[in-house]
């Protein structure tokens, strides 16, 4: 079993920013970390799939930092996203991934 991470760095723009995975043949995200420069920045999250249908989402305002267990089937390039951020700012973090085969 090969688990790896995706690195997350992203900067908001008017609350906003929107990145592309790599495309994954078949995996399982196992966890998710982001966090903003702040700890009191408040944002929410999504992750979507080819078809805009949604795997993952916030369903209140995070502060600070996320950290979710998970365990969703992956397969296609996902679109990770923050709308909403309360500061202009970097975020970081990572998405853990188990390969499946």
């Amino acid at each position: 079993m090969l688990i790896y991470a995706v690195k997350i760095s992203q900067t908001a723009s008017s609350g906003i920013w929107s990145v592309n995975t790599p495309k994954f043949d078949s995996g399982i995200l196992k966890q998710i970390l982001l966090e903003s420069a702040t700890g009191t920045t408040t944002f929410n999250f999504t992750m979507t799939d080819e078809e805009d249908l949604t795997a993952f989402t916030t369903d209140t305002a995070i502060t600070g930092k996320l950290r979710e267990e998970t365990n969703i089937p992956l397969k296609g390039v996902y679109t990770l996203s923050v709308a909403g951020a309360s500061v202009d700012e970097i975020f970081t973090g990572r998405l853990m991934i188990q390969e499946k085969g």
